[in-house]
């Protein structure tokens, strides 16, 4: 879904599903992206489900149709640099009403050590 860009409403929620070796049921949101007014840009930032972590060494990537690649770097870690301890966000030039692309990422489930690559379409 695509909304207005403003405030700290979501304006883009994206649900991206895990590998099929998670428990968790495939309607349930894995990640989503909301975007926000930053001066004259967009500001981008990436949410995870709450029994998620991003994982911040492989940083999340939003590609656009262009072939520009936005990586979301942008948010505080654990000590050890592994996870986002929030999240991650991108500024993307010029304001934007839509966003399109392919965001990849790698999560990790709380109760794992294993992170799984998710790819989407926007």
């Amino acid at each position: 879904m695509i909304g207005r860009i403003g405030g700290s409403v979501p304006s883009v929620i994206v649900a991206l599903g895990l590998a099929a070796a998670c428990s968790r049921p495939a309607a349930e949101p894995t990640l989503y992206l909301t975007t926000t007014c930053a001066g004259p840009d967009t500001r981008l930032t990436l949410h995870a489900a709450p029994h998620l972590k991003i994982n911040a060494r492989a940083a999340p990537a939003l590609e656009l149709g262009d072939g520009t690649v936005l990586r979301f770097r942008t948010g505080l870690r654990t000590a050890d640099s592994a996870y986002y301890t929030e999240p991650p966000s991108a500024v993307l030039a010029g304001r934007h009403p839509r966003v399109h692309g392919t965001i990849r990422a790698s999560v990790c489930r709380d109760d794992e050590q294993v992170c799984r690559v998710v790819r989407a379409e926007i």
